[in-house]
């Protein structure tokens, strides 16, 4: 039995941050901008500890567009 085309598309583990929430908690954050600058964004606007883990463990460069972030992070998941 094949999985519903909308099912296959999320290619995430269960349980990780989905991009649209990951970009909730980055809303405000001013580009370029650190992996530091970015955690202390997600704090402020009160992610979830699974999204803040997820940032904090971003590599440590700048940051030029939330499509970078989106980028990186989907490295690491």
């Amino acid at each position: 039995m094949s999985q519903h085309p909308a099912n296959a598309q999320d290619q995430r583990h269960p349980g990780q941050p989905n991009p649209v929430d990951i970009q909730k908690a980055l809303a405000g954050i001013e580009y370029p901008t650190t992996r530091e600058k970015l955690v202390e964004q997600a704090r402020q606007n009160h992610a979830n500890t699974d999204i803040v883990d997820l940032i904090d463990r971003l590599p440590d460069h700048n940051y030029d567009s939330p499509a970078a972030v989106s980028k990186q992070i989907s490295r690491i998941q």
